[in-house]
């Protein structure tokens, strides 16, 4: 294997599409096979990338939250077809809407043009489908992404700050379609880490802490913002990309993480590449890690990477990325002729608001962490780094 290819691509990131830092690891079968780091981690302080730099990585969070959760439909704790009201009640009775339902929105989240969504909704009585669990993993629970909903404001408002009872606020949403029938990016997997700390007894840190972190070796991976100086002087500093595609400082913070105790599920975590390569490496080679401790079965993780949105649905996220569907919280591969990708059939991932990219592919056992931290990019650049990636294989 030779990576002069991807090593090459990096720098167009670098050059032609202005992004301050690049910071990417390869690994295949257990072995680092590419590890490569160039640009500035701090424009404005000359400080050039280490390659030990933290990120927050916001909707790579989910990857993670929908891991522990799987860990959890393991031990048989909950069936896929079961109704979140089973764990959590207060969301038995849900509102929706008779607006029509706007979609397009979902790639100026996942590419960080914005925070969150706003929609006005026309309230039209209760949803007659219930919200189910593998409603929350796909999307489909009808949910929105609005940080700034009056039921969150009033929660923070009397002081209910941690992560179970801000999902409870969550509950207020007002439904954009009955649930299981469309594709709606959202806070879905906010809800899931509530229903994780419901299922395992304990906080939603604390589960994640020890059966994925500590177990694959990620000790630089964590919810919020670093707490010390020493730690926080490692944080790369935050960007988006301005009217002219240049990048412009952003202070150092999550719009995600709605109070110092709510952990998201969605968007809640910082990390580095190290630490999320171990994860991803995990995944390819079937749910065990490098020091061979086992997160997932082979059979979860197929099951993970498996489509499973129908009709609509599909339609929906097809206008996100085309020639992908939506597995249990993952894009999946499913037709190359519309995604223009060199990757196999099931190769799998997400991404994150400020730039980051995971891609797992298990047929070769085979992943790619990359971080950059600016937010606005060009989605283009998921397809490029991919195929670039793949071309350096033969």
């Amino acid at each position: 294997m030779n990576f002069t290819k991807l090593k090459n691509y990096m720098d167009v990131l670098l050059e032609k599409y202005h992004v301050p830092g690049v910071d990417c690891i390869v690994y295949k079968e257990h072995e680092m096979v590419f590890r490569y780091f160039a640009g500035m981690s701090d424009i404005e302080n000359n400080k050039r990338m280490t390659g030990d730099e933290l990120y927050l990585i916001f909707s790579m969070t989910k990857m993670l939250t929908c891991t522990c959760a799987l860990q959890l439909f393991e031990q048989g704790k909950y069936l896929m077809d079961d109704c979140v009201s089973k764990y959590l009640p207060e969301f038995e009775k849900m509102r929706i809407s008779s607006d029509f339902t706007e979609n397009t929105n979902a790639k100026e989240i996942t590419t960080g043009s914005t925070s969150g969504e706003n929609i006005t909704l026309t309230e039209n009585g209760y949803a007659k489908n219930p919200i189910t669990i593998k409603d929350l993993f796909t999307m489909g629970a009808g949910l929105d992404y609005d940080l700034n909903a009056k039921g969150i404001k009033d929660a923070l408002s009397k002081g209910q700050t941690s992560t179970r009872e801000l999902v409870g606020a969550i509950s207020q949403t007002v439904l954009g379609f009955e649930p299981g029938t469309r594709f709606r990016y959202s806070l879905c997997h906010d809800v899931l880490g509530a229903l994780i700390e419901v299922w395992s007894g304990k906080t939603f840190g604390e589960y994640m802490k020890e059966n994925i972190f500590e177990p694959l070796g990620m000790s630089n991976t964590f919810f919020g913002l670093p707490k010390d100086e020493k730690t926080l002087s490692r944080m790369a500093a935050r960007y988006i990309h301005d009217e002219n595609k240049l990048p412009k400082r952003l202070p150092l913070e999550c719009a995600y993480i709605l109070s110092d105790e709510y952990q998201s599920g969605g968007a809640g975590l910082t990390s580095c590449a190290d630490d999320y390569a171990l994860f991803l490496d995990a995944l390819s080679c079937g749910g065990i890690g490098k020091n061979g401790n086992r997160i997932l079965s082979s059979a979860t993780v197929e099951l993970m990477k498996t489509n499973h949105l129908t009709g609509k649905q599909i339609d929906d996220f097809y206008l996100l990325r085309p020639g992908y569907g939506y597995g249990l919280g993952v894009r999946t591969h499913l037709d190359p002729t519309r995604s223009g990708s060199l990757s196999p059939i099931g190769e799998f991932g997400w991404d994150g608001a400020a730039g980051a990219f995971s891609m797992v592919d298990t047929k070769n056992q085979l992943s790619m962490t990359y971080f950059q931290h600016i937010h606005n990019w060009d989605v283009r650049i998921q397809t490029e780094m991919r195929n670039a990636l793949y071309s350096c294989l033969d």
